[in-house]
């Protein structure tokens, strides 16, 4: 405590030990206020502890004036405090305690730690009901690929494991995600993101409830039925205003929509991408990214490197046009076929992760048992063009995407095969129609959305398109309709249809009802 403190607090005392006649309670009543109340307000004393010491000092005196007789009926004055002197003092005294306080680190009036300002904390939850209608006349017997990869391959006298195309689901799945940022300095940034999931692959973090209140564990391995996955872990460097240098699992860095990259993909390898304004009205933007596939020890890895330039333009304060071309290379994905001696020296080129639709064959050949590999290579040019306009705080969007794989060679598909298959394609498209505020933040704000795509076997990697259009997978066309409403602050309710039909396949409808009570913080 500072020297004028105590000097204040010593006054403060003395004023209230000299309560001692009526005559001259009313002058040091008047001081000893003053003075606690300075107390008050610089911190030094609670305001019920001030009040108690108050009251037992008129009460000291009350007893003095009743048991001691004055000496002498002269009055004893007390010096007046101008009120602009006891402002001054008051003020100077608040300034050197602050200062104090904030120098010895014992309290920060209104202040957090520094490095809590650099860190942020994020997240949302959703809960979902979802309704899967399948048609009637589904063809029943659609192999379940991803699970025999899974298993490591299935013998053939077993039997296949099958996907569902024919029974209703209903269903009942949670995502919670909690992101954390951190500010490290003005060029340096890292992010980290928890997410819930049990569905494999990379499309999802869903959790699907009904494991007999089996309790989420946190767990970084994938042994277990509802884990909270590393969503994200990544760092990001910006040595120059608009350049961005990110490596880790990180946020998608291309411009582009759920035809080619799920909503939920968080790729991992490094990424550079830039933005700049040319002119005033007109930006261009850009990025190269280097992605692994599979890392395969002795084996040769697969991997994906990629780029994509773009540029907006503003035409006027309501409309923009924005457009952007990408090219994805993929390298290693391709399957190769076991010798005919049946080895499975080849056995490491199958996917640990397959969708349904892309073309595949049966790398086995020792005629006993299956192991499924992708019978196309995949070199992707994409182009997409993006027209808003808004009003106020609205916007109305139209959105075009369309890719096609140069790598399609339909002959060595049929080579791989053997036999006859689904016919491949190598071309995608959707378009796109958005309505309504960019983000819902209170009750009222709204979202329109519809799309139709039309997706062919081999136009992009199964694994990585929409997972809940067709409930995944490339060979299906349709629309969707999705609507979302703000019931609460940063609170909505969601609403989503998608019908979808296979292409070249055999048979396979499917209808999706979809609604989600979502929340943000």
């Amino acid at each position: 405590m500072s020297l004028r403190i105590t000097l204040i607090a010593g006054a403060a005392l003395t004023a209230l030990a000299t309560w001692a006649t009526p005559a001259s309670a009313q002058s040091t009543d008047d001081i000893g206020v003053e003075l606690l109340q300075l107390l008050v307000d610089e911190g030094v004393l609670k305001r019920e502890k001030a009040e108690q010491l108050l009251v037992k000092a008129r009460q000291a005196a009350a007893l003095r004036a009743q048991s001691e007789k004055p000496a002498s009926a002269s009055t004893i004055n007390v010096p007046y405090v101008p009120q602009v002197v006891r402002e001054q003092i008051r003020d100077e005294v608040k300034q050197e305690v602050v200062a104090q306080a904030k120098s010895e680190g014992w309290i920060a009036p209104n202040t957090l730690p520094e490095w809590t300002k650099r860190i942020s904390i994020s997240g949302d939850m959703r809960v979902r009901y979802e309704m899967e209608n399948y048609a009637d006349d589904n063809f029943p017997f659609f192999p379940d690929i991803g699970a025999i990869n899974l298993a490591g391959g299935v013998a053939d006298a077993d039997g296949f494991p099958l996907l569902n195309s024919l029974i209703d689901r209903h269903r009942v799945n949670y995502r919670a995600r909690l992101d954390i940022n951190a500010r490290i300095s003005d060029q340096v940034r890292a992010g980290l993101r928890l997410a819930s999931g049990n569905e494999r692959g990379p499309v999802s973090t869903n959790a699907t409830l009904g494991y007999f209140f089996l309790k989420d564990e946190f767990w970084l391995d994938r042994d277990y039925l509802d884990r909270f996955w590393v969503d994200r872990a990544y760092l990001e460097v910006e040595p120059v205003a608009g350049v961005v240098f990110t490596a880790g699992r990180m946020p998608n860095p291309f411009e582009t929509t759920d035809m080619v990259w799920d909503d939920d993909i968080n790729p991992e390898g490094v990424a550079l991408s830039a933005r700049r304004q040319l002119i005033d009205g007109l930006t261009v933007f850009g990025s190269a990214a280097y992605f692994p596939m599979e890392e395969r020890g002795i084996y040769e890895d697969s991997f994906m490197v990629g780029g994509q330039l773009g540029a907006r333009a503003q035409l006027s304060d309501a409309l923009s046009v924005e457009l952007a071309g990408s090219y994805y290379d993929f390298h290693g994905i391709q399957s190769r076929k076991n010798a005919p001696d049946g080895s499975r020296l080849n056995d490491y080129t199958a996917p640990r992760f397959l969708e349904k639709g892309n073309s595949v064959f049966n790398i086995r050949t020792d005629g006993l048992t299956t192991l499924a590999g992708l019978a196309s290579d995949y070199n992707l040019a994409i182009g997409r063009a993006r027209l808003a306009y808004k009003a106020g705080p609205m916007e109305i969007a139209l959105t075009g995407e369309a890719v096609k794989n140069l790598a399609l060679d339909p002959a060595e598909v049929a080579a791989l095969r053997g036999e006859p298959g689904v016919a491949p394609g190598d071309l995608g498209w959707q378009v796109r129609l958005d309505a309504g505020f960019p983000k819902i933040e209170r009750f009222g704000q709204w979202q329109l959305g519809a799309a139709y795509k039309r997706i062919e076997t081999d136009a992009v990697l199964d694994i990585f398109t929409d997972g809940d259009f067709g409930l995944g997978g490339t060979d299906v066309k349709g629309y969707l309709i999705e609507g979302s409403f703000g019931v609460y602050d940063n609170t909505w309710v969601g609403l989503s249809w998608f019908s979808s039909d296979a292409i070249n396949r055999p048979p396979f409808s499917v209808d999706v009802l979809q609604l989600n009570l979502t929340t943000r913080f």
